[in-house]
């Protein structure tokens, strides 16, 4: 749940299942509420008769419903009583403040330990100050019973007290009457909710998936030219629109005004190089010039080279940025282009004592500009024989894979380090930063952008895999003309 989508959908889940929970709660608590009343009011219904019972039987004095106490017997109330109280539903006792005058025959069946709890609740447990309350019976499985106390005061003699109790089985939680309803609407109301939540949440954030979208569009810095639009600035997304907008505006013109003097330097500096190497190889080449002279016109020589190569090199790249490079688009050959750069290839790689080879070279046509497309070609090349050491090895292959030409260069030299990888296209970037810029090996970190910019600029892609000290492969993938049908 790490999009906001799935945050605000599990917030919103976790708000309503507590809110559902707590609801729930009260509902049953008052349920349960509203059921202990009944079944009270019905224990007291039966206390109520069993004390009429008791007090219109006989003449109404205790002497004319209790036997007398024999010599070791307790006292009973008389035949007539009896039989009116068994009459009674529930369990119901009778007793004075001291002994048990009558017990139904639902008391009479509890097992012993029951029926002493029973007993011990109906004679000293409830008193006038608290006539009601629950107890447990274990031999009936029943957690609850409820039981009520009255006390009638007779005319002469100990009062009597009335007890009665009924199973409270409808005040456990799953028999009140509103549970099924809570157990099966309330599931039912969470998923439901949680769905429309994530429909809406996804339906108010889809918004922000078009704003990334153009963000995504414009983040390559060729498309600082677009903005992203505003509806209103009524709410957060078009104020943090325009917040953006704001922030693009100002870096294009910093990038703008950076290729423009990029550019322009590159310009500027071809000319004085250009005169430059001239002058130091015309000055090589006057009659007379000392051995010592020679070597280093010869040093200032290469690096005037290297600096035009720079310049050409970033000259490029600015006018690609701006969209000034004009791509000439013409069928291709590059089967034939490719046994020309593996030719170059090799007459490089006999000086470096690196075996290049053509492992494959399907016939393959594609719309593109010839000159650019071999300059890629080579610049991979030329990389890849440039970071293999002697007695390495460089192979070359093109294939077609479906509607794409395939062109790819391995080989077995040092490798790049997979934290490398992610920034090997990058300007000025290379994986090697040790390296004298004066060094054989020496380089501007420009070749694979440029080899980048080219790919793309013709519909493609490039593509490295390689492992540190295995050696690399470099793939070009380019839009393929359709192949000639065979004829029957």
């Amino acid at each position: 749940m790490r999009s906001i989508r799935g945050r605000l959908t599990l917030a919103y889940a976790i708000a309503l299942g507590a809110t559902l929970l707590i609801f729930a709660a009260v509902m049953l608590s008052a349920s349960r509420k509203a059921a202990q009343d009944v079944l009270q009011q019905r224990v007291q219904n039966i206390v109520t008769l069993g004390s009429f019972v008791v007090e219109q039987s006989g003449t109404g004095l205790y002497e004319s419903v209790v036997i007398g106490e024999e010599s070791n017997r307790q006292p009973r109330l008389s035949a007539s009583v009896g039989s009116r109280l068994a009459a009674l539903p529930g369990y119901v006792v009778v007793a004075d403040s001291m002994r048990l005058l009558y017990a139904s025959h639902p008391v009479a069946q509890l097992g012993a330990r029951d029926q002493a709890a029973f007993l011990q609740a109906a004679l000293r447990v409830f008193t006038p100050a608290r006539p009601a309350g629950l107890i447990t019976m274990d031999s009936l499985g029943l957690k609850l019973f409820v039981q009520a106390h009255f006390e009638r005061p007779m005319q002469r003699g100990p009062s009597l007290r009335v007890v009665a109790a009924v199973p409270a089985t409808e005040l456990e939680l799953f028999n009140l009457d509103i549970f099924p309803t809570i157990l099966v609407s309330f599931p039912l109301i969470f998923f439901l909710s949680v769905i429309a939540a994530w429909g809406l949440a996804g339906a108010n954030l889809e918004p922000v998936d078009h704003l990334i979208a153009d963000l995504e569009a414009i983040e390559d810095g060729r498309s600082l030219h677009r903005r992203l639009p505003v509806e209103s600035d009524e709410n957060e997304l078009d104020r943090l629109s325009a917040t953006l907008n704001a922030m693009i505006s100002r870096l294009e013109g910093s990038f703008a005004a950076l290729r423009r003097f990029t550019a322009d330097a590159s310009h500027e500096l071809k000319t004085p190089l250009t005169v430059l190497r001239a002058d130091i190889e015309r000055t090589m080449g006057t009659p007379g010039v000392s051995t010592e002279l020679l070597q280093p016109l010869e040093e200032a020589l290469a690096e005037t080279a290297r600096m035009s190569d720079l310049v050409d090199s970033l000259l490029t790249l600015a006018r690609a940025d701006e969209g000034r490079f004009d791509i000439h688009r013409e069928p291709v050959d590059l089967q034939a282009m490719v046994v020309d750069v593996f030719e170059t290839a090799t007459i490089l790689g006999e000086a470096n004592g690196v075996t290049v080879t053509l492992a494959a070279n399907e016939p393959v046509v594609t719309l593109g500009d010839r000159v650019r497309l071999r300059q890629l070609f080579l610049n991979l090349l030329t990389n890849a024989l440039k970071y293999t050491p002697h007695d390495g090895a460089v192979t070359v292959a093109l294939e077609r894979r479906g509607d794409h030409a395939a062109f790819a260069v391995h080989d077995t030299g040092q490798g790049i380090a997979a934290a490398d990888l992610p920034f090997i296209f990058d300007r000025f970037w290379r994986a090697d930063r040790a390296r004298s810029r004066g060094s054989e090996r020496g380089g501007f970190g420009l070749g694979l952008a440029i080899a980048q910019w080219i790919a793309h600029a013709h519909g493609g892609s490039i593509n490295v895999a390689s492992r540190l000290g295995r050696g690399s492969t470099f793939t070009v993938s380019l839009p393929a003309e359709p192949a000639p049908i065979a004829p029957s």
